[in-house]
């Protein structure tokens, strides 16, 4: 596994630092999604859950990835020296081939050079979950303790792709303590894609309590896939949630689950359910319940 030595080793073969460039603050509200950064707003989280590192993977890629030379570490080192900002980003990308292993170190290094801009780190984020390999786990832990939203998000939504102990511990931390909606909601993703026991507990802690409704919209889907009682009566509860797309994710995601005797629940929601397009969802989930024995 990668330790301290080996991280170590690659800031030693990382770029020279460069003069810090401006930047937003780290308070939440004061960062602005870059264009086609995968960094989600408010209007991008409606229909189908998106996981950002999909686009990574775009019709065909993984079969030209199969047929090409990978670019090499040399490459790669020469790609990250580079003085133009694009150059050292294509470079980044270049290298987000699943099981590329040797370019781990390379990618930690860059992640954790906060002279590096953040969408640099956060590509470097990105590319260290495609790679896939639980050696990098250190420096993805660490990318989230990154001053910048949208690196911290990278690094969740990487971590939830690495099967290595411990991972689901950190993100549900994340999920708990993190200023940012981005990546709490992140944090919600990848943290049920682990599969681990206590997922549920947090995703449904998660959607009582947090503040942002996005986070809990993020939650309710997620939560559609850990069927439980536990989950029902969490769903459940967020039939009475404030915000009408909350309440839709929840009573959609009720139907979905294998717990009988829903129905009710549903129907008595639907009765008291005000906004229409709520309403056209839980009718729909009132029919696909599963219906008691």
């Amino acid at each position: 596994p990668m330790d301290a030595a080996l991280l170590a080793a690659a800031m030693l073969l990382a770029p020279p630092a460069r003069a810090a460039q401006p930047r937003p603050g780290d308070n939440a509200a004061s960062v602005k999604a870059q264009p086609h950064e995968p960094f989600p707003s408010s209007s991008h989280l409606f229909g189908e859950t998106e996981d950002p590192l999909d686009t990574l993977v775009i019709a065909g890629e993984d079969l030209r990835d199969a047929l090409a030379s990978a670019p090499g570490i040399s490459a790669l080192q020469m790609g990250l020296r580079a003085p133009r900002e694009e150059d050292r980003l294509r470079a980044v990308r270049a290298a987000a081939r699943p099981r590329e292993i040797s370019a781990v170190p390379y990618l930690a290094a860059t992640l954790l050079r906060l002279d590096e801009p953040p969408r640099i780190r956060a590509a470097a984020a990105l590319a260290l979950g495609r790679i896939g390999d639980r050696v990098s786990v250190p420096a993805l832990a660490e990318g989230l303790k990154d001053p910048m939203p949208e690196v911290r998000y990278a690094a969740a939504l990487s971590l939830g792709r690495l099967p290595a102990d411990g991972v689901a511990t950190r993100l549900e931390r994340v999920l708990r303590v993190d200023p940012a909606w981005q990546v709490r909601y992140a944090a919600v993703i990848a943290l049920a894609r682990t599969r681990k026991g206590f997922a549920a507990t947090a995703l449904a802690d998660a959607l009582a309590g947090d503040a942002s409704w996005q986070v809990r919209q993020q939650a309710a889907r997620s939560l559609q896939d850990l069927s439980s009682a536990r989950v029902a009566a969490a769903l459940v509860g967020a039939l009475l949630d404030p915000e009408p797309s909350v309440r839709a994710a929840a009573g959609s995601a009720l139907s979905e689950t294998d717990v009988p005797s829903l129905q009710n629940a549903l129907a008595d929601a639907l009765a008291d359910e005000k906004d229409p397009s709520v309403r056209a969802v839980l009718r729909a989930a009132v029919r696909r319940a599963p219906r008691r024995p």
